[in-house]
C-alpha cells in the first residue's frame, strides 16, 4: 500500500472487490473520510481505489447531536455546602451517517442507503469559574486545579473536537461491518 496526495491506494488483487470512496458530505476535516478508507483497506474483503472501483461508497453525515448526561452540584464558596443548582460536567457526542453502497459506474444500489451512529462520552469543565479552575487549599491560599488534572480538563469546545477521533473510530468500524454483512460479492465484480 502506498500513500498519495488524494488518499490511500493499494494495488488490485484478483479476490478482492475493488472499492471508491468519494469524500464524506460533511465530513469538514475529512477525518472521517480518511477513517472509513482505512478500515476497507484493512478489510479481507475490498482493495481500496480513488477512482472507478467495481462498488462507490456514498456517505453523508446526517446528525451531529450533544446531549448532557453528568452533572455535578454546584458548592458554595465558604463552607463547601452544596448549592440547589447543578453543572453539567459531561457530554454525549452522537453522530449519525447514511450509508449506500452503489455498483460503479451504473450508480445501481447494492446495499441502503443505512442509517449508521457511533456515540463518544466526554468531560469538561466550566473555564470561565474560578470554582472549576482552582480551589482553596488546607492552608487557605489558592491552588489551580489545571496542576492536579493530568490533563485531564478541557473546555466543552476542546473536549467535543477531542471526541471526535474515537467517535469516527467507531463509525468507519460500523460502516465496514455492515457492508461485509449485507453484500454479497456482486455479479460481474
Amino acid at each position: 500500500m502506498s500513500l498519495t496526495s488524494c488518499g490511500y491506494r493499494t494495488a488490485a488483487s484478483e479476490d478482492k472487490t475493488t472499492i471508491s470512496v468519494p469524500y464524506v458530505q460533511g465530513d469538514e476535516q475529512g477525518q472521517l473520510t480518511a477513517e472509513i478508507i482505512r478500515q476497507l483497506a484493512n478489510s479481507d474483503v475490498y482493495d481500496f481505489v480513488k477512482d472507478n472501483g467495481d462498488l462507490v461508497l456514498k456517505v453523508t453525515m446526517m446528525g451531529d447531536q450533544n446531549d448532557i448526561v453528568g452533572f455535578k452540584y454546584d458548592r458554595t464558596r465558604k463552607k463547601g455546602k452544596i448549592e440547589r443548582n447543578l453543572m453539567a460536567t459531561e457530554n454525549r457526542r452522537m453522530l449519525t451517517a447514511e450509508v449506500t453502497l452503489l455498483r460503479g459506474g451504473s450508480e445501481e444500489v447494492v446495499v441502503g442507503p443505512l442509517k449508521i451512529s457511533a456515540t463518544g462520552d466526554y468531560d469538561y469543565i466550566d473555564v470561565n469559574s474560578l470554582k472549576e479552575l482552582s480551589f482553596i487549599n488546607p492552608e487557605g491560599k489558592r491552588e489551580k486545579t489545571m496542576k492536579f488534572s493530568l490533563g485531564q480538563l478541557d473546555s466543552i469546545e476542546g473536549a467535543q473536537d477531542a471526541v471526535l477521533t474515537p467517535i469516527y473510530r467507531q463509525l468507519a468500524q460500523k460502516i465496514a461491518a455492515a457492508l461485509q454483512k449485507n453484500i454479497t460479492m456482486p455479479s460481474g465484480g
